[in-house]
C-alpha cells in the first residue's frame, strides 16, 4: 500500500513539474490615441484541469496603485463601480477567440485608461506550478494628428504636371510614425496612387505601378511634414477626385507595425482639359491678307502656320503643308523637315496647314 501511495505522489510530482502554466499577452508597451480602439490579447498554455477557461482582467493606473477590477469572463459582477456602466453600454468588452484565449476590447480609450493591466487566470492546476497573471503597460496620447492638403487646380491641360502637396504633422510626446497616401476617387471606387512611411518605404498602387517606374509618377518629400505628390504629363484618365490619407502609427515590441489614428481628407476634384479642344491652327501668308493668292513663276511664296494650345511647352508638335490634299512638306516633332515636292511644282494648287 505504501509502495502505490509512493508512485501516485512521485506521479503528480511529475506531472507538475512538466506542466507550468504559462500566460502571455500583447507585447507593451501599448500606445493608443484617445477616442480610438484597442484590443488586448492574452492566452495560457500548458495548464491542467478544463480546455476551456476562465480569465479576469484588472488594471492600475501606476505602478504602486490599487488595483481596480475591469471584467471577467465568468463573474457579471466583477467589474467595479467606476466601470461598472463602461461594460454594460459595450464600450468595454471581453471576447472568447479559444478555449484558452481572449481578448480585451476598450471601444474609446480615454486617458484615465492609461496604466498597467494584468490578465489573470484562476488555476485550474492540481499543482501550483508557472505564471498565473502577466503585465502590460497601456499608454494613452491626446489625438494632435492634422491633416492640411492643399487644392489643387481644378482644370489642367492635358500633357502638364499636377502636383498634390499635404502636409502631415503630429505633437511627437511619445515614439509615434507618420504615413501619408494619396487616393483618386472615380465615383464610388477608390484607388491608391502611392504611399510613403511609416518605415520611409513606398508603396504604389497596382495601376499606377508603370508610370512610377518610368518616371511619371514621384514623391518630393518636403520639411515640417509637407509632402508632394507630382504626375507628370497628365492624361484624361487621371480626372477625379484626389485625396491625402495622413497615419499615425505605433511600433511594438513584437515588431508588429499598428495604426493608431487616421485622418483622410478631400484634396479637390482635378478635370482634365484634352488637347484637342484647346489647340488651334491659323494659317497665312507673309505676301497677302487675301486667302487665295495669284502668283508668277520664279516668285517667292511664304507661308506661316501657327499653332496655340494650352500648356504648348510640353507638347511634340508635328506641322505638315498640304497643296490640294496632297502632303507638300512636314516638321517632324524631332524638328526634321522632310519635303515631298516634286519638279512639277504646285501652281494653281489650294494650300492647307
Amino acid at each position: 500500500m505504501d509502495k502505490c501511495l509512493l508512485s501516485f505522489v512521485f506521479c503528480l510530482s511529475m506531472l507538475g513539474g512538466c506542466l507550468a502554466r504559462v500566460v502571455t499577452v500583447s507585447p507593451g508597451p501599448l500606445i493608443r490615441v484617445e477616442g480610438q480602439s484597442i484590443s488586448i490579447r492574452c492566452d495560457v498554455r500548458d495548464y491542467g484541469g478544463p480546455r476551456e477557461q476562465d480569465f479576469e482582467w484588472v488594471m492600475s493606473r501606476d505602478a504602486s496603485g490599487t488595483r481596480i477590477k475591469i471584467i471577467s469572463t465568468f463573474d457579471a459582477s466583477y467589474s467595479h463601480p467606476s466601470l461598472s456602466k463602461r461594460v454594460a453600454s459595450g464600450d468595454i468588452t471581453v471576447v472568447r477567440l479559444e478555449d484558452n484565449e481572449v481578448e480585451l476590447k476598450i471601444t474609446e480609450v480615454k486617458p484615465q485608461d492609461a496604466g498597467l493591466y494584468w490578465c489573470q487566470t484562476p488555476s485550474t492546476d492540481l499543482v501550483i506550478s508557472g505564471n498565473y497573471e502577466v503585465q502590460v503597460q497601456l499608454i494613452v496620447i491626446p489625438n494632435t494628428l492634422k491633416v492640411s492638403p492643399q487644392t489643387p487646380p481644378p482644370v489642367i491641360p492635358e500633357g502638364s504636371d499636377l502636383t498634390l502637396s499635404c502636409n502631415v504633422t503630429r505633437e511627437l510626446t511619445q515614439s509615434t510614425y507618420l504615413s501619408v497616401t494619396w487616393s483618386v476617387k472615380r465615383g464610388t471606387t477608390s484607388e491608391e496612387i502611392l504611399a510613403f512611411g511609416p518605415q520611409g518605404e513606398v508603396i504604389v498602387g497596382a495601376k499606377f505601378a508603370r508610370r512610377f517606374a518610368d518616371g511619371g509618377i514621384r514623391l518630393v518629400p518636403g520639411r515640417n511634414g509637407l509632402f508632394e505628390l507630382v504626375i507628370t504629363k497628365v492624361m484624361s484618365s487621371d480626372e477625379g477626385i484626389y485625396e491625402c490619407n495622413g497615419t499615425e502609427w505605433t511600433h511594438e515590441n513584437g515588431g508588429k507595425w499598428i495604426k493608431i489614428v487616421e485622418s483622410l481628407k478631400e484634396m479637390g476634384t482635378v478635370s482634365i482639359t484634352p488637347t484637342g479642344q484647346s489647340l488651334s491652327v491659323k494659317a497665312s501668308s507673309s505676301s497677302s491678307s487675301s486667302s487665295s493668292l495669284v502668283l508668277s513663276p520664279g516668285n517667292t511664296l511664304a507661308l506661316i502656320c501657327s499653332v496655340s494650345a494650352d500648356n504648348l511647352p510640353s507638347l511634340a508638335l508635328e506641322v505638315s503643308w498640304l497643296a490640294d490634299g496632297r502632303d507638300i512638306i512636314t516638321m517632324e516633332r524631332s524638328g526634321v523637315v522632310i519635303s515631298n515636292t516634286t519638279t512639277g511644282g504646285t501652281q494653281g494648287k489650294r494650300g492647307d496647314c
